[in-house]
C-alpha cells in the first residue's frame, strides 16, 4: 500500500469491562486481549463506540490504553479510538494514546460540531501533520450525522499517516465504491457486523467488529474461509452469526446488548454507562436465542 504500516484481518472494537461498581476493570481487559489474542485475531483497537470511549474521563482512556498495550505484550498491534468533537481535542488525545505505546488511532469524523467537507478534510490533515502515528478513518454517519464524502476520502488517503478507513455507515454502495476508488492505497475494512459477508466478498481488507467480543474466532474462520475461497463454509459461519450480529447493531442504546451477551457468556463486559440503559427483558431473550443459533450458548 505505500503506508507506513497494514491494517488487514480482523480487529476486535474492544468493549471497556466496568466493575459491578461501574469502575473499571483491569483485570478484565487482561483477559479480553488474551481471549482475542488466542481467537487468532490480527489486531485490537479499544476506546471506540464499543469501548465507551465518550463516556469515559481523560485518566480512564489513558489507563485503558496502557492496560491493553502492557496485556498485548507485543503479541499484535494496538489501535486506539482518539475521536472528539474539535480538532484541538483530538490531537491532544492523539498524543496521549501514542504517548501510552498504541501503535495506531482510529479516528471517527467529528459529532456534535458538524464540519463541511472541507472543514473535514483540514480536520484530518491537522491532526496527521501534528502526531506522527498511523490514522484509521473512522465513518459512521448513523451516530454522528458527518459522512466522509468519496472526493474527500480520495484526497485524505494521499496524506502519508493515514492508512486506512472503518466504514461503519451500513451503506454497501458507499462501501464499495470506497473500494474502487482508494483500496489499492489505503486498507479499507468494515465495521458493519451484520453485512460482514458482503464486505468480504467484495475482497475487503479486514474488519473492525464489535462482534468480536462476542464470537472472534469465528469471524475470523469467516474471513478466512473467504479468502480461501471456501464460500460455503462462509457463508454457514455469515447465517449462524447474523441473528446476533443484528440484535446488537442498534442505532440507539448501544453497546448495552452486546455487553449483555457478553455477560450471558460469563466474561468480563458490565453494564453500560449512563445514559445507556440495561436491555430489556424482551431484548435479553432474543440475545439468548441468537447466542444459541451461533452455537455460543
Amino acid at each position: 500500500m505505500g503506508k507506513k504500516i497494514k491494517v488487514e484481518g480482523i480487529i476486535p472494537a474492544m468493549l471497556t469491562p466496568f466493575t459491578e461498581k461501574g469502575e473499571l476493570d483491569l483485570n478484565g481487559i487482561r483477559e479480553t486481549v488474551d481471549f482475542f489474542i488466542e481467537s487468532g485475531v490480527s489486531e485490537i483497537m479499544c476506546l471506540g463506540s464499543t469501548g465507551e470511549a465518550a463516556a469515559l474521563i481523560k485518566e480512564e482512556r489513558i489507563k485503558v490504553t496502557e492496560t491493553t498495550v502492557k496485556a498485548t505484550n507485543g503479541r499484535v498491534p494496538v489501535m486506539v479510538g482518539t475521536g472528539a468533537p474539535t480538532t484541538r481535542e483530538v490531537i491532544e488525545q492523539t498524543k496521549e494514546a501514542k504517548n501510552a505505546g498504541a501503535d495506531s488511532v482510529m479516528i471517527v469524523t467529528p459529532f456534535y460540531e458538524i464540519p463541511t467537507q472541507e472543514g473535514l478534510y483540514r480536520h484530518y490533515a491537522t491532526i496527521a501533520e501534528a502526531v506522527d502515528i498511523p490514522i484509521v478513518l473512522y465513518n459512521i454517519p448513523p451516530h454522528t450525522n458527518v459522512e466522509i464524502g468519496l472526493h474527500t476520502l480520495e484526497r485524505l488517503v494521499e496524506i502519508d499517516n493515514i492508512v486506512a478507513l472503518k466504514d461503519s455507515s451500513g451503506n454497501l454502495s458507499y462501501f464499495a465504491e470506497a473500494m474502487r476508488l482508494v483500496g489499492d492505497k489505503i486498507a479499507v475494512l468494515t465495521g458493519g457486523d451484520d453485512i460482514t459477508l458482503p464486505c468480504f466478498a467484495l475482497g475487503c481488507h479486514g474488519a473492525i467488529l464489535a462482534l468480536c467480543n462476542i464470537a472472534p474466532r469465528m469471524v475470523v474462520d469467516m474471513y478466512q474461509a473467504v479468502q480461501q475461497k471456501e464460500m460455503a463454509k462462509a457463508e454457514k459461519l455469515y447465517y449462524q452469526l447474523l441473528p446476533m450480529a443484528r440484535a446488537i447493531s442498534v442505532p440507539q442504546n448501544f453497546p448495552a446488548p452486546l455487553k449483555e451477551a457478553v455477560m450471558m457468556l460469563g466474561r468480563p463486559s458490565g453494564l453500560a454507562r449512563e445514559p445507556i440503559m440495561p436491555v430489556s427483558a424482551a431484548e435479553k431473550a432474543a440475545i439468548r436465542e441468537a447466542l444459541k443459533i451461533a452455537n455460543l450458548l
